[in-house]
């Protein structure tokens, strides 16, 4: 075995054994840690859905309240592998933290494709990464989302490498299935549809065209029928109301009329948006993730000393990665030769998605919750920012010492 591949299993025992002592911690000590607001919402309805086949919470004179403010997909996971299977809760935070190793695994695989040289990297921000494995502990949406985002990432790749269609109706099939389990990316199908004409865009607009014509009618066609039982059901067309309800209510859009922030007051609203936006933005991307669900203030503490210098190392990789495919973007719509970045900038195309679709929808309440389904976009943009460091650094240190 090479000193890289000890290197990447002595990783992945690190993540697993940091992984499972949490999980005993808790387990023991935090039992409760695992279940959260959100968390007894999706019991329910995972246990109207086997006793009584509809997805609906039970009224206290037995009558059903069909629900629309969730989607079946993270329900459906625990009516399989909870109510029927007879597995615990505790097993299925097993399964979520076997997710997020698969997912990393999955990640690793795309970075391959991509450059050979940065899928470690890529793999170990996963396998590291605090928030991943804080939410993986919990009866959330969060490792199940995860995993189906990476397959959607690794698929897609392979279609931008090979330009196969079967790449594209995975690619669609597995992201209309990741939108049930979490509707954020309700509209990345519309966005996913522009980049796959722009990716095409050199093999001719009739191929770019057809390509995302078929990826949006498989994606929108299996959304619809969610969107038909919630017309039928309750007379409302959306997706999902939490959504709608967070756009309007919660989010940024329209946010200038009920703004009760004291550090934008008397802001235009130019300002105020540009201001907030940014601050959100930050909000979402710097916060380290911490332990308070276990109820243990000593372990809460001391995963910030882990947790802020992981959050400088990996976020220091991504800034760097971001200027290089600006870089690299320049230099090839210029027809100058140099490496091609369609496939970083799939990466940060969906870096984008995911952050306009939290700061937009969700604004002051943004958490590092809402960063785990970037995290394998993230990782393989920071690594490969970190190869660019790291080229310099050798550089200066043989330069030296000459």
């Amino acid at each position: 075995m090479s000193n890289r591949h000890r290197l990447f299993f002595s990783i992945v025992l690190i993540a697993l054994m940091i992984k499972l002592s949490l999980f005993a911690f808790a387990a023991a000590h935090a039992p409760q840690g695992k279940l959260l607001p959100d968390s007894n919402d999706y019991l329910s309805l995972s246990t109207m859905l086997a006793s009584k086949g509809v997805f609906a919470i039970q009224n206290e004179n037995g009558t059903l309240k069909y629900d629309t403010w969730r989607t079946p997909g993270y329900p459906l996971f625990l009516v399989v592998f909870h109510v029927l299977m007879k597995i615990p809760l505790d097993g299925i935070i097993l399964l979520q933290i076997a997710m997020t190793l698969l997912a990393a695994f999955i990640t690793y695989k795309t970075a391959l494709e991509i450059t050979p040289k940065i899928a470690f990297l890529s793999a170990a921000i996963i396998l590291l990464d605090p928030p991943i494995t804080i939410f993986s502990l919990t009866i959330l949406t969060e490792s199940l989302f995860l995993l189906l985002i990476s397959l959607f990432m690794f698929n897609f790749v392979r279609y931008l490498k090979n330009k196969n269609i079967s790449y594209i109706i995975l690619s669609a099939l597995i992201l209309a299935f990741a939108t049930y389990v979490r509707p954020v990316s309700y509209y990345l199908g519309f966005a996913i549809t522009l980049f796959i004409i722009y990716a095409n865009r050199k093999q001719g607009f009739k191929k770019a065209f057809a390509h995302a014509i078929i990826f949006g009618l498989i994606v929108y066609s299996l959304l619809g029928i969610w969107q038909i039982r919630n017309y039928i059901r309750c007379h409302d067309v959306a997706f999902c109301t939490a959504d709608q309800f967070n756009l309007s209510s919660v989010g940024l859009f329209k946010s200038y009329t009920r703004n009760i922030d004291p550090h934008t007051k008397g802001m235009t609203p130019l300002i105020y948006y540009a201001n907030v936006s940014l601050r959100c933005l930050m909000s979402l991307m710097t916060r380290p993730g911490n332990f308070k669900y276990f109820g243990y203030e000593p372990l809460n503490l001391g995963s910030f000393v882990f947790s802020y210098p992981w959050l400088v190392f990996w976020l220091s990789g991504f800034m760097w990665g971001v200027i290089k495919v600006t870089r690299d973007t320049v230099i090839a719509a210029h027809g100058r030769a140099g490496l091609n970045p369609l496939y970083h900038q799939f990466m940060l195309f969906i870096v984008l998605y995911f952050s306009i679709a939290s700061v937009g929808g969700l604004m002051w309440g943004v958490s590092e919750r809402l960063r785990v389904p970037m995290i394998p976009f993230i990782a393989i943009i920071s690594a490969y920012g970190w190869s660019i460091i790291l080229k310099y650094i050798l550089r200066l240190l043989i330069f030296y010492k000459k």
